[in-house]
Protein backbone atom coordinates (compact mmCIF):
# COMPACT_ATOMS: atom_id res chain seq x y z
CA UNK A 1 0.00 0.00 0.00
CA UNK A 2 2.87 2.36 0.85
CA UNK A 3 4.48 1.63 -2.53
CA UNK A 4 1.28 2.56 -4.37
CA UNK A 5 1.08 5.83 -2.43
CA UNK A 6 4.72 6.59 -3.29
CA UNK A 7 4.11 5.94 -6.98
CA UNK A 8 1.00 8.14 -6.93
CA UNK A 9 2.95 10.94 -5.24
CA UNK A 10 5.72 10.62 -7.82
CA UNK A 11 3.17 10.82 -10.66
CA UNK A 12 1.59 13.93 -9.15
CA UNK A 13 5.04 15.49 -8.78
CA UNK A 14 5.91 14.68 -12.41
CA UNK A 15 2.57 16.04 -13.64
CA UNK A 16 3.17 19.25 -11.71
CA UNK A 17 6.61 19.59 -13.32
CA UNK A 18 5.06 19.18 -16.76
CA UNK A 19 2.51 21.88 -16.00
CA UNK A 20 5.27 24.21 -14.81
CA UNK A 21 7.35 23.57 -17.92
CA UNK A 22 4.37 24.51 -20.07
CA UNK A 23 3.88 27.72 -18.08
CA UNK A 24 7.51 28.73 -18.47
CA UNK A 25 7.64 27.92 -22.18
CA UNK A 26 10.56 29.72 -23.76
CA UNK A 27 12.40 30.53 -20.51
CA UNK A 28 15.82 29.11 -19.80
CA UNK A 29 16.81 26.70 -17.08
CA UNK A 30 19.12 27.87 -14.33
CA UNK A 31 22.74 27.08 -15.17
CA UNK A 32 21.90 25.96 -18.71
CA UNK A 33 21.39 29.05 -20.86
CA UNK A 34 20.60 27.13 -24.06
CA UNK A 35 18.29 24.56 -22.47
CA UNK A 36 14.68 25.60 -22.44
CA UNK A 37 12.17 24.18 -20.02
CA UNK A 38 9.53 23.56 -22.64
CA UNK A 39 11.29 20.49 -24.08
CA UNK A 40 8.67 18.24 -22.52
CA UNK A 41 5.95 20.31 -24.13
CA UNK A 42 7.44 19.88 -27.64
CA UNK A 43 7.79 16.11 -27.28
CA UNK A 44 4.31 15.52 -25.89
CA UNK A 45 2.77 15.85 -29.35
CA UNK A 46 5.01 13.03 -30.63
CA UNK A 47 3.82 10.49 -28.04
CA UNK A 48 1.70 7.79 -29.64
CA UNK A 49 -1.40 6.35 -27.98
CA UNK A 50 -0.83 3.08 -26.12
CA UNK A 51 -2.92 1.02 -28.51
CA UNK A 52 -0.52 1.93 -31.35
CA UNK A 53 2.67 0.98 -29.52
CA UNK A 54 4.21 -2.45 -29.96
CA UNK A 55 4.96 -4.06 -26.62
CA UNK A 56 8.47 -5.38 -26.03
CA UNK A 57 7.57 -8.18 -23.64
CA UNK A 58 5.77 -11.32 -24.73
CA UNK A 59 3.88 -11.81 -21.48
CA UNK A 60 1.99 -9.62 -19.08
CA UNK A 61 4.16 -8.45 -16.21
CA UNK A 62 1.04 -8.12 -14.02
CA UNK A 63 0.82 -11.87 -13.61
CA UNK A 64 3.90 -12.27 -11.43
CA UNK A 65 3.96 -15.67 -9.74
CA UNK A 66 0.78 -16.71 -11.52
CA UNK A 67 2.94 -17.40 -14.58
CA UNK A 68 4.30 -20.44 -12.75
CA UNK A 69 0.83 -22.00 -12.56
CA UNK A 70 -1.36 -23.48 -15.27
CA UNK A 71 -4.50 -21.76 -16.50
CA UNK A 72 -7.13 -21.91 -13.72
CA UNK A 73 -9.61 -23.40 -16.21
CA UNK A 74 -7.35 -26.50 -16.40
CA UNK A 75 -7.21 -27.09 -12.63
CA UNK A 76 -8.82 -30.37 -11.66
CA UNK A 77 -9.01 -31.66 -15.25
CA UNK A 78 -7.80 -35.18 -16.05
CA UNK A 79 -6.53 -34.24 -19.51
CA UNK A 80 -5.52 -30.89 -20.96
CA UNK A 81 -5.51 -30.19 -24.67
CA UNK A 82 -2.00 -29.48 -25.94
CA UNK A 83 -0.15 -29.42 -29.21
CA UNK A 84 2.58 -31.71 -30.43
CA UNK A 85 6.30 -31.27 -29.80
CA UNK A 86 8.27 -29.18 -32.29
CA UNK A 87 10.04 -31.54 -34.68
CA UNK A 88 13.47 -30.94 -36.19
CA UNK A 89 12.12 -30.28 -39.70
CA UNK A 90 9.89 -27.45 -38.41
CA UNK A 91 12.70 -25.95 -36.35
CA UNK A 92 15.20 -25.94 -39.23
CA UNK A 93 12.92 -23.49 -41.05
CA UNK A 94 13.00 -21.00 -38.17
CA UNK A 95 15.45 -18.12 -37.86
CA UNK A 96 17.96 -18.07 -35.02
CA UNK A 97 16.02 -15.24 -33.39
CA UNK A 98 12.79 -17.26 -33.55
CA UNK A 99 14.56 -20.28 -32.05
CA UNK A 100 15.86 -18.08 -29.25
CA UNK A 101 12.37 -16.76 -28.48
CA UNK A 102 10.86 -20.24 -28.72
CA UNK A 103 13.50 -21.59 -26.32
CA UNK A 104 12.45 -19.10 -23.64
CA UNK A 105 8.75 -19.71 -24.22
CA UNK A 106 9.39 -23.43 -23.78
CA UNK A 107 11.53 -22.74 -20.71
CA UNK A 108 8.67 -20.81 -19.11
CA UNK A 109 6.26 -23.60 -20.03
CA UNK A 110 8.63 -26.18 -18.54
CA UNK A 111 8.89 -24.17 -15.31
CA UNK A 112 5.10 -23.91 -15.17
CA UNK A 113 4.69 -27.66 -15.74
CA UNK A 114 7.32 -28.54 -13.13
CA UNK A 115 5.53 -26.28 -10.65
CA UNK A 116 2.25 -28.00 -11.55
CA UNK A 117 3.90 -31.39 -11.07
CA UNK A 118 5.17 -30.46 -7.60
CA UNK A 119 1.81 -28.98 -6.61
CA UNK A 120 0.06 -32.16 -7.78
CA UNK A 121 2.44 -34.26 -5.68
CA UNK A 122 1.86 -32.00 -2.68
CA UNK A 123 -1.91 -32.38 -3.00
CA UNK A 124 -1.58 -36.14 -3.70
CA UNK A 125 -3.42 -35.79 -7.00
CA UNK A 126 -2.41 -36.91 -10.49
CA UNK A 127 -0.88 -34.26 -12.71
CA UNK A 128 -3.20 -33.35 -15.60
CA UNK A 129 -1.66 -34.47 -18.92
CA UNK A 130 1.90 -35.22 -17.78
CA UNK A 131 2.90 -35.86 -21.39
CA UNK A 132 3.03 -32.07 -21.88
CA UNK A 133 6.31 -31.97 -19.94
CA UNK A 134 7.78 -34.65 -22.21
CA UNK A 135 6.71 -32.69 -25.30
CA UNK A 136 8.34 -29.50 -24.00
CA UNK A 137 11.57 -31.33 -23.13
CA UNK A 138 11.63 -33.01 -26.56
CA UNK A 139 11.09 -29.64 -28.25
CA UNK A 140 13.93 -28.09 -26.25
CA UNK A 141 16.21 -31.02 -27.13
CA UNK A 142 15.34 -30.55 -30.82
CA UNK A 143 16.07 -26.81 -30.66
CA UNK A 144 19.43 -27.57 -29.08
CA UNK A 145 20.16 -30.07 -31.86
CA UNK A 146 19.25 -27.59 -34.63
CA UNK A 147 21.40 -24.86 -33.04
CA UNK A 148 24.33 -27.30 -32.75
CA UNK A 149 23.87 -28.26 -36.44
CA UNK A 150 24.05 -24.58 -37.40
CA UNK A 151 27.16 -24.02 -35.29
CA UNK A 152 28.89 -27.00 -36.92
CA UNK A 153 27.90 -25.82 -40.42
CA UNK A 154 29.22 -22.32 -39.69
CA UNK A 155 32.45 -23.71 -38.24
CA UNK A 156 32.91 -25.93 -41.32
CA UNK A 157 32.48 -22.90 -43.57
CA UNK A 158 34.86 -20.71 -41.58
CA UNK A 159 37.60 -23.15 -40.56
CA UNK A 160 37.00 -26.39 -42.41
CA UNK A 161 36.88 -28.26 -39.07
CA UNK A 162 33.82 -29.92 -37.61
CA UNK A 163 34.94 -29.78 -33.99
CA UNK A 164 35.33 -26.50 -32.08
CA UNK A 165 38.98 -27.22 -31.23
CA UNK A 166 40.82 -29.33 -33.77
CA UNK A 167 43.01 -32.01 -32.22
CA UNK A 168 45.52 -34.63 -33.23
CA UNK A 169 46.91 -37.93 -32.05
CA UNK A 170 50.28 -37.60 -30.28
CA UNK A 171 52.78 -39.90 -28.60
CA UNK A 172 54.31 -39.13 -25.26
CA UNK A 173 57.91 -39.99 -24.23
CA UNK A 174 56.76 -43.44 -23.06
CA UNK A 175 55.30 -44.26 -26.47
CA UNK A 176 51.66 -44.01 -25.41
CA UNK A 177 49.26 -42.54 -28.00
CA UNK A 178 46.77 -39.92 -26.83
CA UNK A 179 44.46 -37.28 -28.32
CA UNK A 180 45.74 -33.74 -27.93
Amino acid sequence: MAAAAAVAALCRHFTGALRLSGAWSGSTAAGFPRLTLHLFHKNLAKVEPLHQLKLLHTTLSRKGLEEFFDDPNNWGEKTVKSGDAWNIKQLRGKSSEDLHKLWYVLLKEKNMLLTLEQESKRQLRPMPSPERLEKVEKSMKNIDLVVREREIALRLLQTGHEKPVPGEWRRDFLGRTYWY
